[in-house]
């Protein structure tokens, strides 16, 4: 009864917890209270009348005991009387003297008579006490029965009106020994779980601890038990909160580290890559991809690595190449055998190419490279944040092209190197490099490219090149060459006044097409150099570029600039959000990144300034961004 009576307060507390319901219980309440106090009187009377029934008890039986006694002494006594009237017969004992003794015997035995009756009353008043007594305990019994059932149908009103929620869930050191401190998750909403753990951890078995509204807590398929159940926290888990018939779903990331996933990257004996042609082979495992962002598989596969780039190979943080025995998707990218890591030393954001990436992508240019920034474990080394890319190639699913297309650079570097296939344009400063497929100079194919080109640019810079029919764009493809134009003027790029990494393309029987964009690393105002002016948010710097300045000098082309400038500026907003998000997918990894490389409070060429730290780093680039759109707005206004 007691453990019972408990459990009626515990859940008329919980009863009393539960604020949110929309009725008002608070006089059913005062009942339950008051029939709880009538029932802790009931059950003190209870157990009082059932000691003194006990008492009486035992008091009956040790007075059946006696009279039984007395009974048996009675009969021997009068046996005992009788023995010795007939001695006092035998001895001549007058008459009288008899009498005396059987008046004395009948007086003795109506005396123990009595004594009997009045003991079989007392018992059947106890019998009758002990009646009514049975009578109240199952009235009792009754009401309390009534009152469990209303408990019960009140609970299960509250229950159905729960909402199952997770209030808190957190990583406890004391239950994980490969956590280096307790680590509290953050619930979004009404589904995400994020979770950030320290350090490069080898596996992810740990304990949750968490709280909850609702009856259970299921994490992939299986009950799960607060500080207990161990899960495998690799991939991203789902988590049910449930309560009656309703069920509560949410998905929890467990990050390691900073968040993004992680590559390792082991060559055969642990060499170190030294060359930017010699390929060394070696096993890359992408151990994760945590991000709602990104899905990919966790993939290990064999293939080969060699640095790459120009001015970004001479710097202690290297670029390399990748390309594995066969295709695969890399963080739900397209398959392919050759991927590039840019480590984007110089820019302290390490955001400008996944910027000019952006406005690509949301611009009429055909490709632009997929992009995601890892973590690089290099031989076991940590080599901080590197943005994993497509490398810029013909194929079905990045230069698209066909078989007999052609992909090309315009280079200042090409007509030094051995391997490149260039060729002349009369209006060019510089060279034009086949850079894709691999062709000889006297090939059918080299001749074609070279053509062509050459023919649009002596078009171009013909006397009717403003010819919509025969004119230059009659060769070249407006929507390609005005957007790849506003993408480096806006970000102001060194390189894209047709130096080098500056990209066309060509289909046979098409025209010929800029992009895709490439190697922005040191636009949007992180340039300093000797007669460059490229750090400052004001001035033209590729309009007055051999091609370009020529095609503004088409209104067609000015017009058709000033609306695509426009909606560039109208998408600003949009622009700078995808900055926003990218910053704060990087600011772990960003300060990491910096305890590898110290490059926080250095000036590593060719930086125009040290802002210090990385929100100042990405503070500088938003900046310098907007301040360009509004002077680039003003000059094309006035067009």
């Amino acid at each position: 009864m007691k453990k019972s009576m408990k459990r009626i307060l515990f859940i008329a507390f919980v009863l009393l917890g539960f604020v949110a319901c929309k009725e008002d219980l608070s006089e059913y309440y005062d009942r339950l209270e008051k029939r709880e106090a009538n029932n802790e009187l009931i059950e003190k009377a209870n157990a009082e009348q059932e000691a003194e029934n006990a008492r009486q008890e035992t008091e009956n039986e040790a007075l059946a005991g006696r009279n039984e006694e007395r009974d048996r002494w009675n009969a021997e006594q009068t046996l005992r009387n009788a023995e010795q009237a007939l001695r006092n017969a035998e001895q001549g004992v007058q008459n009288d003297s008899m009498s005396h003794v059987i008046d004395s015997l009948l007086k003795e035995r109506n005396l123990v008579y009595d004594q009997n009756v009045d003991l079989g009353e007392q018992l059947g008043h106890q019998a009758q006490n002990n009646a009514d007594q049975a009578a109240r305990n199952s009235q009792l019994r009754l009401m309390w029965e009534d009152l469990q059932h209303k408990i019960d149908s009140l609970e299960k009103i509250l229950t159905d009106r729960v909402e199952p929620k997770l209030l808190t869930m957190e990583f406890v050191k004391a239950d994980n020994a490969s956590l280096k401190e307790n680590v509290k998750c953050k619930i979004i909403g009404d589904s995400v779980i994020e979770c950030w753990l320290p350090g490069l951890l080898n596996e992810k078995l740990l304990k949750p601890r968490f709280t909850f509204e609702g009856t259970m807590v299921v994490i992939d398929g299986f009950e799960a038990e607060s500080g207990k159940t161990e899960i495998d926290f690799t991939r991203p888990r789902t988590v049910a909160v449930a309560v009656s018939n309703k069920i509560q779903y949410y998905t929890i990331f467990v990050h390691s580290y900073t968040g993004l996933p992680q590559m390792y990257i082991t060559t055969d004996g642990y060499k170190e890559v030294t060359s930017k042609e010699i390929y060394l082979p070696a096993t890359m495992h992408l151990r994760e991809d945590v991000r709602t962002r990104a899905a990919g598989d966790v993939i290990e596969s064999r293939g080969n690595i060699k640095g790459r780039g120009n001015s970004s190979w001479k710097f202690p943080k290297k670029p390399f190449r990748l390309k594995f025995d066969e295709k695969i998707s890399l963080l739900d990218m397209h398959k392919d055998k050759s991927w590039v890591l840019l480590p984007n030393y110089n820019d302290k954001s390490m955001l400008r190419n996944s910027l000019a990436f952006y406005m690509s992508s949301i611009s009429n240019l055909d490709y632009t490279p997929e992009s995601h920034f890892v973590e690089l474990i290099f031989n076991n080394k940590h080599w901080g944040t590197y943005l994993l890319c497509e490398k810029v190639k013909i194929s079905n699913h990045r230069v698209a092209v066909g078989d007999d297309g052609f992909l090309l650079e315009i280079d200042s570097r090409a007509s030094s190197e051995a391997d490149s296939r260039y060729f002349v344009v009369p209006h060019l400063e510089n060279v034009v490099n086949i850079k894709d497929p691999e062709v000889a100079y006297s090939d059918a194919n080299y001749n074609y490219a070279k053509d062509f080109v050459i023919k649009a640019d002596n078009v171009l810079f013909s006397s009717k090149f403003t010819d919509p029919n025969t004119g230059w764009q009659a060769y070249m493809d407006m929507d390609s060459f005005v957007d790849w134009y506003l993408i480096h003027e806006i970000g102001k790029n060194l390189d894209s006044n047709f130096d080098t990494s500056c990209y066309m393309h060509l289909a046979r029987g098409g025209k010929l097409k800029m992009g895709p964009v490439w190697d922005m690393d040191v636009a949007y105002g992180n340039m300093d150099q000797a007669n460059q002016s490229c750090y400052k948010p004001t001035g033209f710097h590729i309009k007055y570029t051999q091609w370009y300045s020529r095609l503004f000098r088409d209104p067609a082309f000015v017009k058709r600039v000033k609306e695509r400038f426009n909606y560039f500026y109208r998408h600003q907003n949009e622009i700078l959000a995808n900055v926003n998000a990218d910053a704060q997918y990087l600011k772990y990894s960003a300060q990491e990144n910096n305890d590898v490389w110290h490059v926080f409070n250095v000036k590593t060429w060719p930086n125009y300034n040290i802002w210090g730290s990385y929100q100042n780093e990405v503070q500088e680039l938003k900046t310098w961004f907007v301040t360009r759109m509004e002077w680039l707005k003003t000059q094309f206004d006035q067009m």
